[in-house]
């Protein structure tokens, strides 16, 4: 099995034992960290740690995506920097699924239908500088910022993975998220 293969049955594996959780209390909601309209955890495929990730979209005139992004590590490698990745799926069938073929690399994002990279690097505004988040001696990391695409209009829904990694080609640590659909306002 090549490297690559094993890192996609291990991430099939722990995202679909992620799923498998059994709430603690049933009457008290748990918080969640970072809060914000999508939310996901951010599990730890290489490595070792936890984390969140939530997407908030905001209304912005001229009507196309825009969201606040926040993304949070707890217990992870200490002063390290990880590059932090999504793989949205906007404009292709089954598109809002709640599946996150293109993460998965399933049908209809598959190697034999190949519309783009799974994953694709958040770049600041202007610029090639990949958004990175840098954790603390303690294996802590804190990042937020504000996301547009222009060419998604207000109405889109799509479904999105984030993946993030402390080396683009090889990961002493990685952390993946759930999937989940956003929708434009």
């Amino acid at each position: 099995m090549t490297s690559r293969n094993a890192l996609g049955t291990t991430v099939a594996v722990v995202l679909a034992l992620a799923g498998c959780s059994k709430d603690s209390s049933p009457t008290a909601p748990i918080a969640f960290d970072p809060a914000g309209t999508n939310q996901s955890v951010l599990t730890a495929v290489v490595g070792s740690g936890t984390g969140g990730v939530s997407v908030t979209p905001l209304a912005v005139s001229g009507g196309f995506f825009t969201a606040d992004i926040k993304v949070r590590l707890h217990g992870t490698k200490p002063n390290s920097i990880y590059t932090v990745q999504r793989a949205p799926e906007i404009g292709r069938a089954l598109g809002s699924d709640g599946v996150c073929q293109r993460a998965l690399g399933i049908s209809p994002w598959s190697p034999s239908d190949p519309p783009a990279s799974a994953f694709v690097t958040f770049n600041q505004p202007g610029t090639t500088t990949a958004y990175t988040v840098t954790s603390s001696a303690a294996g802590e990391a804190t990042l937020d910022f504000t996301f547009s695409a222009p060419s998604v209009p207000t109405g889109t829904r799509f479904d999105v993975m984030f993946r993030l990694m402390d080396d683009l080609v090889t990961p002493t640590s990685l952390f993946m998220s759930g999937c989940f659909t956003v929708t434009v306002l």
